[in-house]
């Protein structure tokens, strides 16, 4: 993912899937949680890797500067996969 300078993506999670980010390029926010309650931001610099939960409500923030990070799914059950329609947003600044 690209994410943009002063952007934020979803405040989401997932059914149906655990998630691994990678910061690649740059310095980005995350805030999570295990409730719809937005935590502080914390920052995560080039190569840090974080793993979210099945569940875990996430949301990447963009900084001063553009970041590249990469999201590899984990299934969490074999016979129904994770797909797009396993997003649930809770707040969505491009009103998905």
């Amino acid at each position: 993912m690209i994410v943009s300078p002063n952007s934020k993506l979803s405040w989401q999670y997932h059914h149906r899937r655990a998630e691994i980010w990678r910061v690649f390029k740059g310095k980005i926010g995350i805030s999570r949680s295990f409730d719809n309650i937005e935590k502080p931001v914390k920052i995560l610099n080039e190569k840090d890797q974080i793993k979210l939960k099945k569940g875990e409500r996430h949301r990447l923030i963009g900084l001063d500067d553009f970041a590249v990070v990469s999201e590899i799914w984990q299934h969490t059950d074999p016979n129904y996969p994770s797909d797009e329609n396993d997003i649930v947003r809770i707040s969505d600044d491009y009103g998905r």
